[in-house]
């Protein structure tokens, strides 16, 4: 039996101060595509053709969390973002672009739906709590914090969107952000927002891009479903 092949983009772990290592962040991820039937690879694009030769070889893209995008990537100055390096906020808007050409599916989780907008010509909110108008989304930061693999807060589920159909109306979520796509793509539809009004997810067609963390709940049921949707996309691309 065909399993889906997996392109997850890499992240940095730093151990300071003596080397980088890339590879994806925490293994909740790999464990997330693996209980769904895929097989999850790291990896890091140095320019297009790299990217474009991931998508050939890949069934699908995983867009993982992580730090900050470089706000100069939207036209704003940095007021409150914590970046990560160039070269993987290259490597993920280079991937995104060349699986999407590609008409691969593309899975984008917390950073990731960031990514998305921004690829999409979309802003972000750099930081939420300085708004002054929304509700926490870090449940980290909590008192007392509230741990990775519990639920944080609720979303809205709108009709008509894929998501609705696995999570209905209603259902609750993990939160670790403090930064969030500021308006939904063109072309794309509006799946969720916070009870706060925090967008927090949104899809076209094979493309779902979330703004929780939804690897670090595959002991729930309809979470883990998510992972299988993805990778049923990534089956029937093969098919």
């Amino acid at each position: 039996m065909h399993r889906p092949l997996i392109a997850m983009s890499a992240r940095e772990i730093y151990h300071a101060p003596y080397k980088i290592t890339v590879l994806s962040n925490i293994d909740s991820y790999t464990d997330y595509i693996r209980l769904a039937g895929g097989l999850p690879a790291t990896v890091l694009a140095h320019d297009k053709e790299e990217a474009e030769a991931a998508a050939a070889a890949f069934d699908g893209l995983l867009l993982t969390g992580g730090e900050d995008l470089d706000p100069a990537y939207y036209n704003q100055e940095n007021t409150c973002s914590y970046l990560s390096s160039p070269r993987i906020d290259e490597s993920d808007l280079l991937l995104y672009h060349a699986f999407k050409k590609a008409g691969k599916p593309i899975l984008g989780i917390c950073r990731g739906i960031q990514v998305i907008a921004v690829a999409e010509g979309m802003g972000l909110i750099q930081d939420i709590p300085s708004e002054g108008i929304y509700g926490p989304h870090n449940q980290r930061e909590a008192h007392p914090p509230v741990p990775n693999t519990e639920f944080f807060h609720d979303c809205i589920f709108h009709e008509g969107t894929r998501l609705h159909e696995l999570f209905g109306d209603r259902y609750p979520v993990n939160s670790f952000h403090h930064q969030a796509a500021a308006a939904v793509p063109a072309g794309m539809k509006e799946a969720a927002r916070s009870t706060d009004g925090i967008l927090e997810a949104f899809e076209c067609g094979n493309i779902l891009a979330v703004q929780w963390h939804p690897e670090r709940l595959s002991h729930d049921r309809k979470h883990l479903a998510l992972a299988r949707l993805f990778i049923g996309d990534c089956s029937a691309d093969e098919s």
